[in-house]
């Protein structure tokens, strides 16, 4: 099976247009011609063939993963493609619409978290500088406390070495 052209393609899709276009016309014609033109309606009747432009899905499906294309046109031309009715392509453009609004609605909601999270942790750090003097100040006291107890232990500690070593036994003290 021989690939068509995008150059041919497009023409083929611009003939086909072209064509349509007319048919309208003859048909709208038609219609009036059988059924009349009712004075009571605002605009008169017209009636449109739908044609849907045949696409390389290649090409289709590269334009939407690109962000060219948006799935409301992608999926048609897509699925035209494949032969779907036109109440198929609705339904599933229908389903793609409702999917993408629920995935845009997760990612406002982690968004929010996410926002929510960092104000939060900016506050934890504001927090943080509030108490850091006077933790520091706790820190340096209890630091001094610490260097006082050991000094009083080490007084201690030299005074017992000095008055033990005077009664210990194998020591003279004539």
């Amino acid at each position: 099976m021989s690939r068509i052209s995008p150059h041919r393609l497009s023409l083929l899709n611009s003939t086909v247009s072209q064509i349509a276009k007319s048919v309208n016309m003859v048909l709208t014609m038609a219609y009036r011609d059988i059924y009349g033109d009712d004075d009571i309606a605002d605009e008169p009747a017209m009636l449109t063939l739908l044609t849907a432009p045949l696409a390389a899905t290649e090409e289709v499906a590269s334009l939407f993963a690109a962000g060219l294309a948006p799935i409301e046109i992608a999926m048609p031309a897509a699925l035209h493609a494949i032969g779907a009715s036109k109440d198929e392509i609705d339904a599933a453009i229908e389903k793609a619409q409702k999917d993408e609004e629920k995935r845009c609605a997760c990612e406002d909601e982690d968004r929010a978290i996410q926002t929510e999270e960092k104000q939060l942790s900016l506050q934890e750090r504001k927090t943080a500088m509030q108490s850091a003097p006077v933790r520091e100040k706790a820190e340096a006291a209890q630091a001094e406390a610490n260097v006082a107890q050991t000094k009083a232990n080490t007084t201690k500690t030299l005074v017992d070495a000095k008055g033990g070593s005077a009664g210990a036994p194998g020591s003279s003290t004539t």
